[in-house]
C-alpha cells in the first residue's frame, strides 16, 4: 500500500458545509469484494467528503521506503 498526501486545499465548491479539504491518494491491491466494502465504509464515513475508486490496468510495483542510513561515527580526537 502506498499513500500520497496532497495536503489541505480549497475545494472548487462547498461540500457538506466545507470549503477546504485534505486530499489523499491511496494505492492498494484488493479483490472486488474488498473494494466494495471500502467504498461502502467511505460512503457512510462523515469525514470523507468525496472519494473515487479507480482500477488501473497495470498493477502497481510498490517499493519499500529505504531504511534510514545509520549515523556516521564521530571522529576520534
Amino acid at each position: 500500500m502506498k499513500i500520497d498526501e496532497w495536503g489541505k486545499r480549497r475545494l472548487a465548491y462547498e461540500i457538506k458545509d466545507s470549503f477546504d479539504g485534505t486530499y489523499y491518494i491511496l494505492y492498494f491491491t484488493a479483490t472486488a469484494k474488498t473494494l466494495d466494502e471500502v467504498t461502502r465504509v467511505l460512503g457512510i464515513t462523515d469525514t470523507a467528503l468525496r472519494f473515487m475508486p479507480i482500477k488501473h490496468e497495470k498493477p502497481f510495483a510498490f517499493q519499500q521506503q529505504p531504511a534510514a542510513a545509520p549515523a556516521a561515527p564521530a571522529p576520534e580526537a
